[in-house]
């Protein structure tokens, strides 16, 4: 018996070259065997399709509703015999939906129990039936997760909420026909309009829980996760976490994670996506509820002018004490001195929260009310503060609302502040995939960034060793002795490292440019740590990924690109790795336009 399997893709026209590579890989990998369909006509005007397009079925109507753009519109492959198809449906990145054509007379019913247990009819599941054929559709996970931003993208009550779920389960089973309003409209557009937007979202969910600066596209590291790890578990490490996006995506697949970040901000924003869809929703609510009735009471007396020792929950020391600095070095971001009082006073309340879970999601939205303060609104903090607070809750209701139909069962995450040049309390040989995306060589200044949340938040413990230790730090500036010592202690051909060393950085020594010589020498060395620990935590024959893109010192008046894509490659060759596949892909990170290209680079151990 042969099963026929269609695989339907979606992309956008900037994205059609990865798009179309990325979905190849994730279905060979969780699939198998695939052949590109150019044109779902080809499949449709021939049997057994061809008996699905007359009415009342026509199913032509379906397939080619939101054809994806460019030459590829999807895969075909094929089974023998039935099989739970649970993993495609829950893992699927690229792939909107797929159907499944089964010749049987059986109950569709009884099959779909056997191959989709938890299938919820015109939802994530439709079939039609036609003498001794049955067609199935699912639609994957992914579009449900993704669209939902367009529910969050407004500040909305829970009954509201949960009218646009409805929405949002019935819009690719009930509007076949549905003409949209023009992508030019201001004004009237639906939620049933903006699903029919063709764009890739990335701040679905728990990925917008706090502003971050270089942040990974999560679809591209769903897919990468689903090509490097297609087993139903495992471990997914990331070594530069930074604000967690590939272990939301890992906890979205099942798969449990792990995380390495330096930054501290960080590693609570790391958490907090990961750790918060574990809150009990109403236990969250109260506590928000009580936590913010305390601090609007007590806010009450700091705005009567009264001490705010009188006002904060500790009996002693001053607001510089509280600050660990003068007050004067935070005058330069334009925050208040009654903001700062507020922020302190909301941070020593959130002491008495017991449950570490909550007390984290409040402590990262107190640092997300601090960047909006600082960046977007002049609003008074309490209400800034209510208002993050109160959309960082409704993502985790509408993430409770839709899960009670896709049934997804979370892996489990953990992120450690750590130095990812010396990962010791990893085991050697105990992961079973890494991606992640170093800091760029001329890195973006996060220190400088995450100033304000990392001082008033007390959130760091040794300001010299974050500056040490960070890498692609600009603002560093020496290299110590100990990172010339733990090199010739990890590698062994010291040598060809070194020679690497002076091969890049030979147009600057030869215009005195020590400043960029340093940073690339430091680069270099700090990513030679990195990867070697990468390779010995990660289990042999698995794979990792590293997303990374070339940049540019200017010199006089023309720009030197570095190339970091081969200074990691040089790198990886050295330490053990091979090459298993290299894909290039389009960015615009700078406003110079500078970083054009990134690769990711997929090695195995």
């Amino acid at each position: 018996m042969k099963i026929n399997f269609y695989f339907k893709i979606f992309n956008n026209i900037k994205s059609e070259h990865e798009v179309n590579i990325l979905a190849y890989l994730e279905l060979k990998s969780l699939f198998g065997e695939i052949k590109p369909i150019n044109n779902f006509v080809d499949y449709i005007i021939e049997e057994p399709l061809k008996s699905f397009t007359k009415d009342p079925i026509r199913f032509q109507d379906i397939i080619t509703m939101e054809l994806p753009y460019g030459k590829i519109h999807g895969y075909f492959g094929q089974k023998n015999e039935l099989y739970n198809i649970t993993n495609l449906i829950q893992r699927l990145t690229y792939t909107r939906e797929f159907y499944v054509l089964v010749e049987n007379n059986n109950d569709p019913i009884e099959i779909l129990n056997q191959i989709f247990p938890n299938h919820s009819l015109n939802i994530n599941t439709q079939f039609f039936q036609l003498n001794n054929k049955l067609l199935f559709r699912f639609i994957t996970n992914q579009f449900f997760i993704e669209k939902s931003e367009y529910i969050s993208i407004t500040k909305k009550t829970k009954n509201e909420i949960n009218k646009d779920i409805n929405l949002l389960f019935s819009y690719l089973t009930n509007n076949y026909y549905r003409i949209p309003s023009p992508s030019t409209s201001k004004h009237y557009r639906t939620l049933l309009d903006n699903l029919a937007v063709r764009e890739e979202t990335s701040l679905y969910l728990n990925h917008y829980m706090h502003p971050y600066k270089g942040k990974s596209h999560p679809k591209m590291v769903r897919a990468l996760i689903n090509y490097i790890l297609p087993d139903s578990s495992g471990v997914i490490l990331d070594n530069f976490a930074g604000s967690g996006t590939t272990l939301v995506e890992s906890s979205f697949l099942g798969l449990n994670s792990l995380g390495v970040e330096i930054n501290p901000l960080s590693v609570l924003m790391s958490k907090v996506k990961c750790q918060s869809y574990k809150i009990p929703i109403d236990n969250l609510r109260s506590t928000i509820d009580h936590f913010m009735l305390l601090l609007k009471e007590k806010s009450k007396l700091l705005d009567s002018n009264q001490s705010h020792l009188e006002v904060l929950t500790t009996s002693s020391g001053n607001l510089e004490s509280k600050l660990k600095l003068p007050y004067k070095e935070l005058t330069r971001l334009g925050i208040g001195k009654k903001s700062v009082q507020k922020i302190i006073l909301a941070r020593d309340l959130l002491q008495s929260v017991d449950n570490k879970n909550i007390k984290d999601f409040l402590l990262l939205s107190l640092s997300g009310a601090i960047s909006d303060i600082v960046r977007r609104t002049s609003n008074e903090f309490t209400f800034v503060l209510q208002d993050r607070i109160n959309d960082l809750f409704n993502r985790l209701y509408l993430f409770n609302e839709l899960n009670k139909n896709l049934k997804l069962v979370l892996g489990n995450s953990d992120t450690i502040c750590a130095d990812t040049k010396d990962m010791s309390f990893i085991k050697s040989n105990s992961i079973d995939g890494i991606i992640n995306s170093p800091p760029y060589l001329t890195a973006l200044d996060y220190i400088d960034n995450d100033y304000p949340q990392l001082i008033l938040l007390n959130l760091v413990f040794s300001w010299d060793k974050l500056d040490e230790n960070m890498i692609g730090n600009p603002n560093y500036s020496i290299i110590s002795d100990e990172l010339h010592v733990m090199i010739k202690s990890k590698i062994k051909n010291y040598e060809m490292i070194y020679n690497l060393v002076q091969e890049i950085s030979e147009p600057f020594e030869k215009i005195n440019r020590n400043y960029a010589v340093i940073r690339i020498t430091k680069f270099i060395l700090d990513m030679t740590l990195s990867i070697s620990e990468m390779y010995r935590v990660l289990k042999k024959g698995s794979k990792c990924a590293i997303i990374i893109g070339n940049n540019h010192f200017k010199i006089e008046n023309y720009f030197h690109e570095i190339p970091n894509d081969e200074i990691i490659t040089k790198i990886a060759n050295e330490i053990g790795f091979t090459e298993d596949l290299f894909i290039e892909r389009d960015v615009h990170k700078s406003s110079l336009g500078l970083i054009q290209k990134e690769k990711i680079l997929i090695f195995q151990k």
